[in-house]
């Protein structure tokens, strides 16, 4: 095929025909009830408000005439926000690298009822003080709220501290990692009466017909939605009002590099089902509510009589993780057919994860002859597996993709890699960096897939952005020669330093080498050095910068030559030329005192260890002339080892029998 896929990421629209000019800076809010450890505590330099953790917050209050600020902020980078007891204000000249990419989801509709303050806050904390005047007194006045998801803009972005942050970023708190996007339609209603989405929508319509306002609002087309699909790669028009937002944290210092994509996913890696919902409350369905008003909420995936009593009450997601108690067999007796049954109820729920989960169990007893190998149970694994990843999970679309890539014993499916391809960039649209990175090689060695290295450079940005080192370099690469791609000096140094950053030194001495060839920009041996001696620690490894630096001493390029400082630098990376360099030096006194016996040592150790022919050939010599019989068992087997004429000669001369 011409090109894998379009790797085109679409800018969030926000607004629809109704928009106005955008989000207020700042936003009051009730002080929410935040997500906080359990040794959290208020601090004196938050002024008495705990520090709020990840959170899921619906944004169905806020007006249409006030979003178009999060979509542009959203379209030139990561969205960063202040969140904290009393305000959400966002932070347009905060700047984090980074982009947005959409993926269709299965719609899912809901309706959730909102009836207390406690609920209002937890749900809709933006609107919350508005919101519960229309059900203050207890009464049974209630707010009725439909969802309609149809798709997700979402980034590989997953950890960000304050120094990866740059620009106006006073009070960051977290950033935009995903917005979900729709329809909704919020109304007043009546506790404990229930009401389908198409009511709900019918109510606004009949409220706004009459000229009520209120609480009465909707954004998006309900059925404009219903034609969306969940492969779309671009949001449907009349369907992209943003529903809710997923607020990430900002860490306290860098976090550590994103875990290499794993080849396969087993029954102790199933992931547990974590609760977006503010400190006090529990998730209950779609939404998030104290414990005393929820008929049923998400367990503690570790606690299985209570995942046994919230999957008996109801709740899917405690069914999931029920079934990998019976899976696993560590705290209830271990029963398959039981697991199956809970993760097939959880999955038709859309419990994307539960999906994988029973696919994934299928798989096993095909593989283990628990059930016969015939179509129908592989059409089962496929079934279960393609749902995960069409139910809008990254993770599950990177882990089903192996699946259709597998040969050998641990097959099931017929190896199918256009179909694996579809999954990764699914994956990757859906902000799960492990997809865009092995997407991103695939399309870059042609082997799985046809090679496409423009459309792998956008993938291996959104790698390189999730945290992917050795992706920020192979994108730096592709940049700086120009091999495929458009030849680009500026936008490899910026991969480059991601990567080194990220903590790959040979991303370190690439940016290094860009500023000292002037390679696309102007020269700066300054910043060349900085980024060599970055990619070459004093503990640690990082052969390419080391041997970088300690050539910028021997040259004295833009800093004191230092012979002594390069020998030494030579010599730490022995195995990459390092220790024959030094030995050179050495040998000659070539800024040092000579020292014979370093320089034999280093000729040897980098002839014997290392292999290095030019090594080999300056260190026989000198052997020879401290111990014949040695070195003629040296040459002898230099002689057989590599059928070098000057060492089988050396061999014969000093009387050894040459092949």
């Amino acid at each position: 095929m011409k090109r894998a896929f379009d790797m085109c990421v679409v800018g969030l629209s926000l607004a629809a025909t109704s928009c106005g000019p955008g989000l207020d800076p700042e936003v009051v809010v009730h002080a929410p009830r935040p997500i906080v450890s359990p040794e959290a505590s208020a601090s004196a330099s938050s002024g008495g408000c705990p520090a709020i953790g990840h959170t899921e917050p619906l944004i169905v209050d806020w007006l249409a005439t006030r979003r178009s600020d999060l979509g542009l902020a959203m379209k030139e980078g990561v969205a960063v926000v202040s969140y904290d007891c009393t305000t959400l204000k966002l932070l347009p000249q905060c700047k984090l690298a980074g982009s947005y990419s959409y993926a269709g989801v299965a719609r899912r509709d809901s309706v959730i009822q909102l009836t207390n303050p406690a609920e209002m806050q937890a749900n809709v904390p933006f609107g919350a003080p508005a919101l519960s005047t229309a059900i203050e007194g207890g009464g049974a006045n209630a707010i009725d709220v439909a969802l309609v998801p149809t798709g997700k803009m979402a980034t590989t972005v997953a950890s960000v501290s304050p120094q990866d942050l740059s620009g106006s970023c006073d009070g960051a708190t977290h950033f935009v990692r995903a917005a979900l996007l729709g329809a909704f339609a919020m109304t007043p209603g009546s506790r404990g009466a229930a009401r389908t989405v198409d009511q709900v929508f019918a109510a606004v319509t009949s409220a706004a017909a009459s000229g009520q306002g209120g609480t009465t609002t909707k954004e998006g087309e309900l059925e404009a939605c219903r034609s969306a699909k969940p492969d779309a790669h671009t949001p449907t028009e009349r369907c992209q009002a943003p529903l809710r937002l997923e607020l990430v944290p900002l860490q306290a210092s860098k976090a550590p590099p994103s875990e290499q994509p794993a080849a396969k996913q087993g029954e102790a890696e199933l992931p547990a089902l974590s609760s977006p919902c503010p400190a006090g409350t529990v998730l209950s369905g779609a939404k998030c509510s104290p414990p005393s008003f929820a008929p049923a909420h998400l367990c503690d995936p570790a606690d299985s009589r209570a995942c046994a009593a919230e999957c008996g009450k109801g709740d899917v997601g405690s069914c999931y993780h029920l079934g990998i108690h019976y899976l696993t067999g560590k705290d209830l007796p271990r029963d398959d057919a039981r697991a199956a049954e809970l993760f097939e109820k959880a999955c038709g729920a859309g419990v994307a994860q539960a999906c994988y989960a029973r696919g994934n169990q299928q798989m096993r007893d095909v593989l283990s002859a628990k059930v016969p190998p015939d179509a129908a149970a592989r059409a089962k694994v496929r079934e279960f597996g393609d749902k995960a990843c069409e139910l809008g999970d990254g993770w599950a679309c990177f882990s089903v993709a192996d699946w259709y890539l597998r040969e050998g014993p641990q097959a099931v499916l017929p190896r199918d890699t256009t179909r694996a391809v579809a999954l990764l960039r699914r994956g990757c649209d859906l902000g799960h960096g492990p997809s865009c990175s092995a997407l991103g090689n695939m399309l870059v060695e042609g082997k799985l897939a046809a090679k496409d290295v423009a459309v792998a450079v956008g993938v291996l940005q959104r790698a390189c952005e999730a945290g992917q080192p050795e992706d920020c370099l192979e994108l730096g690469d592709i940049l700086r020669k120009g091999q495929g791609a458009p030849k680009d000096g500026v936008k490899a140094l910026v991969a480059y330093t991601r990567g080194c950053t990220l903590g790959d030194m040979r991303a370190c001495n690439a940016a290094g080498s860009v500023y000292a060839a002037g390679d696309g920009l102007p020269r700066d041996v300054a910043k060349a050095y900085a980024f060599f001696e970055k990619g070459c620690p004093e503990k640690g490894f990082g052969a390419e910068a080391c041997m970088s630096l300690a050539a910028m001493y021997e040259k004295g390029t833009g800093i004191p030559k230092d012979m002594a400082r390069a020998a030494a630098l030579y010599e730490k990376v022995c195995g990459s030329g390092g220790c024959l360099r030094a030995a050179e030096i050495y040998q000659r006194g070539d800024g040092v005192k000579a020292d014979p016996a370093r320089a034999f040592s280093l000729y040897e150790q980098a002839c014997t260890q290392w292999r290095e022919k030019k090594a080999c050939d300056a260190f026989g010599p000198l052997l020879e002339s401290k111990d014949k019989e040695r070195a003629r068992a040296f040459y002898a087997d230099q002689c057989a080892r590599t059928q070098d004429k000057a060492a089988c000669a050396s061999q014969k001369r000093l009387g050894g029998a040459s092949k």
